[in-house]
């Protein structure tokens, strides 16, 4: 099945989805990324529908913002457009130091276990950081370890609905994550997709990424990291 058939039906649920989480991600994000100096450049692998590109263009002249889905880009581009953002349909394998050159800050949020290739994404996107430069990356990683059958990510979009429950206090943000984490597009995600457990998260961006530091109280199903590269 094409990318488009995976994430363009879920655009827009999926950018409400977004809302109803950022407290998850953007204070942890607000704290990661430095300020930058004049001409830095960032890049964000995965932008989906723009909603951290205000954080990079606070901070940074350049911002190349690249995802898979046309529907999610024409979301970004309406919403989320700024001065400084270039959105561009194609994969983060596509961004290359060859074509694009290296960058200052590298983003990447939930984005990398879709590839399903870690052994092949971690170095390149390594690969596109430049000297002194940082890595922030956050990812899906699995707390059961082995892939979940349908039943189990059922289950975890019910404890997903009941966490944000607890957290907003708003029946109808629980009621929208319900709907979404049940939706047979999500569930065709969740059936190909092949998060890494926490465990191995650690072991393979570590070695990967050499010295990184690793955050894992944002979310049971969350991984992050920061890393710079020598200069």
């Amino acid at each position: 099945m094409s990318a488009a058939a995976l994430f363009d039906p879920l655009a827009e649920l999926y950018e409400r989805y977004a809302e109803i989480n950022d407290e998850v991600y953007r204070p942890w994000l607000t704290a990661a990324l430095d300020a930058a100096g004049p001409g830095a450049r960032a890049a964000d692998l995965g932008c989906g529908t723009g909603r951290f590109a205000g954080l990079l263009a606070d901070r940074y002249d350049s911002v190349v913002a690249v995802d898979v889905s046309a529907r999610e880009l024409e979301l970004a581009r309406a919403r989320h457009g700024r001065p400084g953002v270039t959105y561009e349909r194609r994969s983060l394998l596509d961004v290359t130091p060859a074509a694009d050159g290296r960058f200052d800050l590298v983003l990447s949020v939930n984005t990398i276990f879709h590839l399903r290739d870690h052994d092949r994404v971690l170095p390149h996107v390594r690969d596109l950081v430049a000297p002194g430069g940082r890595a922030v990356l956050v990812d899906i990683v699995s707390p059961a370890g082995p892939p979940a059958g349908p039943l189990r990510h059922r289950w975890y979009g019910v404890q997903d609905a009941a966490r944000t429950l607890r957290r907003r206090r708003a029946p109808a943000d629980a009621w929208l994550v319900l709907r979404i984490r049940q939706h047979p597009t999500w569930m065709l995600h969740a059936a190909t997709n092949r998060p890494l457990s926490r465990e191995r998260f650690h072991q393979a961006y570590g070695a990967a990424f050499p010295g990184a530091e690793f955050t894992d109280s944002l979310d049971p199903f969350v991984c992050a990291l920061t890393w710079r590269r020598p200069g």
